[in-house]
């Protein structure tokens, strides 16, 4: 089986996972496995995943996350299959910064990168349900043998936890190798490491 060891420290300097993948298609060439599509056939419901204190949050980012419009990336919702070759890792990070809060990374995602398609809860739910069918045969597995990803964030759906604050859904890859969900708020620090996924236009 081939592996990929990249240096940690070059990943953080370029802030994002461009570089990466550029390095594991230099490696591995024609031994790259094609991308396998993921259909997206199951929509994402927080109550019914999260608890049902949990709702897609409504609003600016200084209210209380319970009137107004609701904080996704509607683009996200079109699609009905992904091509996971295609997906971008973002960090958002410039050149003199190591870490920025969650809340920065968003209005940087919205306002300076429009062109980002922010996954949402959508696309999240469907690469965990692919991965507790098929494990080590999972789409998530292909993006990490491929890319060397352990994490990912979906921007495209901005949740409000049961205390209002606002956090969204990602999934990581622990050190005995299995896959995990989480949430993380948006007030916490993020670094190279935690980049958002989507599509770029």
């Amino acid at each position: 089986m081939l592996s990929l060891f990249c240096n940690v420290a070059e990943v953080d300097k370029a802030h994002t996972y461009k570089g990466v993948i550029a390095m594991v298609k230099e490696i591995l060439g024609d031994h790259i496995v094609s991308s396998p599509k993921l259909l997206l056939t199951k929509s994402f419901n927080p109550a019914e995943f999260l608890g049902d204190d949990y709702i897609a949050w409504k609003g600016p980012a200084d209210g209380d996350g319970l009137m107004g419009e609701k904080d996704i990336d509607p683009r996200s919702l079109v699609f009905t299959e992904i091509d996971p070759a295609k997906f971008i890792f973002e960090t958002c990070l410039r050149d003199n910064e190591r870490l920025i809060s969650g809340e920065e990374r968003a209005c940087r995602l919205k306002k300076e990168n429009p062109k980002f398609i922010r996954f949402g809860g959508n696309v999240f739910t469907n690469l965990w349900k692919n991965y507790q069918v098929n494990k080590k045969n999972s789409v998530l597995e292909w993006i990490h043998l491929t890319f060397g990803v352990r994490f990912m964030d979906f921007q495209g759906l901005i949740l409000r936890d049961p205390c209002g604050r606002r956090c969204v859904l990602c999934l990581g890859k622990r050190a005995d190798d299995g896959w995990y969900w989480d949430e993380y708020l948006l007030d916490d620090l993020w670094s190279a490491g935690i980049p958002s996924v989507g599509y770029k236009l």
